[in-house]
């Protein structure tokens, strides 16, 4: 009737679950938890000690994972996916890369709007190859990687190792959401695994056919994975975050430019550029910049290099907002904020790789509402939240 336990390990109850992990663990350190605990159980002497809670954390955290591996696997197994991944059966559906898009009528309203200063020309906009997706018949997936401090290696006998730089660990977090429907976050030690357990979310709630739409802030390792991932389904793409993009022109102008007015006289006129869609009159802007006022080549280089290998992913932004669709992965960031960064990354917090994920793996099947299903049946629905 009850598993078996080792020494004195006590079984812990769907309630205790709840107060410990839910309310607990996930919102405040391990060592509040437990006076938390024992405080409500009247146990002054004896009472759970908080490394009980980190180990039941980090055991509970595991076996979902563990099951989201497991049930990923058995999805994509029945739609013709082999162990590792790999599309084997490519279905006429999965061929279409033409996606559902606004009407032409909203958008040219839209493009007109946006070139009303007479300083952008509309057939300059309209040849932007990024698409205006749907909303209705399109599914939006941020992803990003959070990281967090490493705990100090010790040797036999209780010694640091010799500090060098400082090491990180990473989780790799998904946020998917589709029009009036619902939200998902996905959480897992890294994009292949993830992107995994994506692929599988999407089979499992009836997603394949639609547009499925990246943001992310352009990181070219990232941009690869997703592609290779999803290289047996066309109707994909990928949107670079405006913030990220202002964000790297600011940071590569600063090192490649003498002075910040040359640099903010640079930034007035790229920024509209790009905000456009006009990644080529952008590129061409910075050949232009005179050898008086370059500090640093190589950051200018560098920074027409980006823009170039991104040019697929920056769409027309202005017109992109006044059709109200999405133009960053701020909602990405916000749930690795929420996920992981807002309870592990506290001033002197480290982290063992089991531990930050089992807790993370935790916060995320609290954020989707399936932490009292998990308790009580050891299983998940898998499915969009509204």
């Amino acid at each position: 009737m009850f598993s078996s336990l080792r020494g004195v390990e006590i079984y812990k109850t769907v309630g205790f679950k709840d107060i410990a992990l839910i309310h607990g663990d996930t919102e405040q350190s391990y060592q509040k938890t437990a006076k938390l605990i024992n405080r409500i159980r009247h146990q002054k002497q004896g009472g759970t000690p908080y490394r009980t809670l980190h180990e039941c954390t980090e055991k509970e955290g595991r076996e979902v994972l563990d099951y989201i591996d497991k049930n990923a696997r058995s999805i994509l197994s029945e739609n013709g996916f082999s162990e590792d991944g790999t599309c084997q059966v490519i279905k006429l559906e999965y061929n279409n890369a033409h996606p559902v898009t606004v009407s032409r009528r909203n958008v040219l309203n839209a493009v007109d709007k946006c070139c009303r200063d007479n300083t952008i020309n509309a057939e300059d906009i309209l040849n932007n190859p990024v698409p205006y997706e749907d909303p209705g018949s399109s599914t939006q997936i941020s992803i990003d990687d959070v990281h967090v401090k490493k705990q100090e290696e010790f040797r036999p006998g209780g010694i640091k190792s010799e500090r060098g730089k400082r090491k990180y660990i990473h989780n790799t977090i998904a946020h998917i959401s589709k029009a009036e429907v619902g939200t998902y976050v996905l959480n897992g030690p890294g994009t292949k695994d993830v992107l995994l357990f994506l692929t599988a979310f999407l089979f499992h709630n009836g997603l394949i056919g639609n547009r499925i739409q990246f943001f992310t802030d352009g990181h070219k390792t990232l941009n690869n994975s997703i592609f290779k991932g999803f290289s047996w389904y066309k109707n994909i793409g990928i949107i670079l975050d405006w913030y990220h993009l202002e964000k790297k022109c600011k940071e590569q102008l600063s090192l490649a430019l003498k002075g910040r007015n040359i640099r903010n006289e640079t930034l007035d006129t790229l920024k509209p550029l790009l905000w456009h869609g006009l990644t080529d009159k952008a590129v061409a802007h910075l050949e232009s910049i005179g050898k008086d006022s370059i500090k640093k080549i190589e950051s200018l280089d560098k920074l027409m290099e980006y823009l170039k290998r991104n040019k697929p992913y920056i769409p027309c932004y202005a017109v992109r907002k006044e059709l109200n669709l999405c133009n960053s992965s701020a909602i990405g960031e916000k749930m690795n904020d929420l996920v992981v960064s807002s309870r592990q990354k506290h001033n002197g917090m480290s982290w063992s790789k089991k531990g930050s994920l089992g807790l993370a793996t935790i916060t995320a099947i609290k954020r989707n509402k399936e932490n009292d299903k998990w308790f009580e049946t050891k299983s998940l629905d898998f499915k969009l939240v509204a």
